[in-house]
């Protein structure tokens, strides 16, 4: 299992916790949708940005590539508590000048 590289420092700004939807709707012939629950489970998506240098981009993808399946673990920067979390989906890279800007989605593992 891998450590979140303390390098790629997350951004405070624009940081964000999603919760997963753990209900499901079936509509009714007459009235409202009945809902339930479908899982006991919590589930959440952390979304945030991170700020690398040219030099050391080519680090991030080798890391994203290694763990892209992967379990990692995730120092959260709002209460420091470490979550086993997953890439959710594929990072955005986005170069600006000498510095490449890139969005990360990771889902908290249950």
């Amino acid at each position: 299992m891998s450590l979140w590289p303390e390098k790629f420092r997350v951004l405070r700004d624009g940081f964000q916790e999603n919760f997963g939807d753990r209900t499901i709707s079936s509509n009714m012939d007459i009235g409202p949708a009945k809902k339930r629950r479908r899982t006991m489970l919590e589930s959440s998506t952390l979304t945030f940005s991170t700020i690398v240098t040219n030099d050391d981009y080519p680090e991030f993808r080798e890391f994203y590539f290694d763990n892209d399946v992967g379990i990692i673990d995730f120092k959260r920067p709002d209460s420091g508590q470490v979550v086993k979390c997953r890439f959710a989906s594929v990072p955005n890279a986005t170069f600006n000048e000498s510095m490449w800007s890139i969005s990360v989605t990771l889902e908290i593992m249950p």
